[in-house]
């Protein structure tokens, strides 16, 4: 019974020691299923980090490339002692527009505006003509949209030379840029000149109601020597002969 029992045991083990090797993976197994599942798992998580950031730069490359709106109305201090108006029209990146000076008592201006905007990068150039001068302002700016505003430096160029450096800022004041109006510029009034009011003066003035013109002066004196052949021949009515002037008038 013993030795009986003693086969059935060795058999049992020998069969449970090939059902392990057979139904179960070993530790080398084990670790290389490991190590794969690791490195799937690393692979995955470095394509939705990589993904994140392409999104985030997809991102920012959008927004830069959707340029900021400066479609408005503008107040813009610093080009000039008093306020100068600006409207700015905007396709894409293009910038352009118009611009007026105003002041109280002095010679006002109009101005065309051109430039272009990069991100938060402005750069214009402003246009000013004047009776008698023509400046351009050169404007590089920063465009903060957050308070609708835009600031930065400037330098004038009057007759080819630097006139003027500074800063500059605009505030935006309104959308509806159909509303400009550019500034009423006068006419000069030219003066006539010397001659022609010397002209003017002499000149006979015909529309006056109370000018007539004289008639023309006869001499009152008769000059007989035409009539000298009716005299002589006695031809023609002597008659018509002013008395007194016979013909002794003939010599």
């Amino acid at each position: 019974m013993t030795k009986r029992f003693m086969i059935l045991s060795i058999l049992l083990l020998l069969i449970i020691g090939v059902g392990t090797s057979l139904g179960q993976p070993s530790n080398d197994q084990i670790n290389k299923t490991i190590i794969r599942d690791n490195a799937a798992s690393q692979k995955n998580e470095t394509m939705v980090t990589n993904a994140s950031m392409q999104g985030v730069v997809d991102e920012a490359a959008n927004a830069k490339n959707s340029a900021a709106s400066l479609n408005y109305i503008w107040s813009v201090t610093g080009l000039e002692p008093g306020l100068v108006i600006m409207v700015i029209n905007q396709e894409s990146e293009d910038l352009y527009g118009a611009a007026k000076y105003e002041p109280d008592g002095g010679q006002p201006w109009n101005a065309d505006v051109v430039g272009s905007i990069s991100g938060d990068d402005v750069e214009m150039v402003l246009t000013a003509v004047k009776v008698n001068e023509q400046s351009s302002f050169k404007m590089t700016g920063v465009f903060d949209a957050a308070n609708q505003s835009l600031k930065g430096s400037f330098f004038r160029v009057s007759e080819g030379k630097i006139s003027a450096r500074g800063n500059f800022e605009a505030v935006s004041i309104n959308p509806d840029t159909s509303s400009y109006i550019p500034a009423i510029i006068e006419e000069p009034k030219v003066a006539a000149s010397a001659s022609s009011d010397a002209a003017s003066a002499i000149a006979p003035k015909t529309t006056d109601p109370s000018y007539q013109q004289l008639p023309s002066q006869t001499s009152r004196f008769h000059d007989v020597r035409q009539d000298a052949d009716r005299i002589l021949t006695g031809v023609g009515d002597i008659s018509q002969i002013p008395i007194g002037m016979g013909g002794s008038g003939l010599s």
